[in-house]
């Protein structure tokens, strides 16, 4: 849903949805939802069939996870209030799109996804090149649209990583 909420915001900027536009993204959002829902029930059955991960791991994880997004979201509020005060709010963006892809390198240490890293660097490469050839306006919109675009490819990867996990278990 954040790939959606960073299209969205990106497209919505370009101008770029009418009704087949809008419908179209609208069923690709809903598909990745409904999808990522079952992968999830369907994760929570089939785990209860292997033993349980020991709590003292499961309580590291949850404690580096929830350390690497308080992180996340202050860098990102430190990165909008530097860009306002530089009155750049367009760097703001760029700038939280960055911050965004870097956290993916850490949390692909924690749930052992080594596609998250490569993800995560191509969203920061992506942010980068933005920052360097556009401006304004269009800095915004392609930052959004191409976060948006990678982060949709990360949930299709997830997908498609969890469908071969199941497969090689059973």
């Amino acid at each position: 849903m954040f790939g959606a909420g960073w299209l969205g915001w990106g497209l919505g900027l370009a101008g770029a949805f009418n009704a087949v536009s809008g419908s179209g993204f609208s069923l690709v959002a809903l598909f990745l939802w409904v999808c990522s829902i079952y992968t999830i029930r369907k994760g929570r059955l089939f785990g209860k069939q292997y033993p349980p991960v020991p709590a003292a791991i499961r309580r590291a994880v949850i404690r580096s996870f929830l350390l690497i997004v308080l992180i996340e979201v202050l860098v990102i509020a430190l990165s909008f209030l530097l860009a306002n005060w530089i009155h750049r709010p367009e760097l703001g963006v760029v700038w939280c799109a960055m911050v965004v892809g870097l956290h993916f390198v850490p949390l692909a240490k924690i749930f052992r996804a080594p596609t998250l890293r490569v993800f995560g660097i191509l969203i920061a490469i992506w942010s980068a090149v933005c920052w360097a050839l556009f401006r304004s306006n269009a800095l915004v919109i392609a930052t959004t649209t191409g976060t948006g675009i990678l982060l949709w490819g990360t949930a299709v990867s997830s997908l498609l990583r969890a469908r071969s996990m199941v497969q090689s278990l059973k």
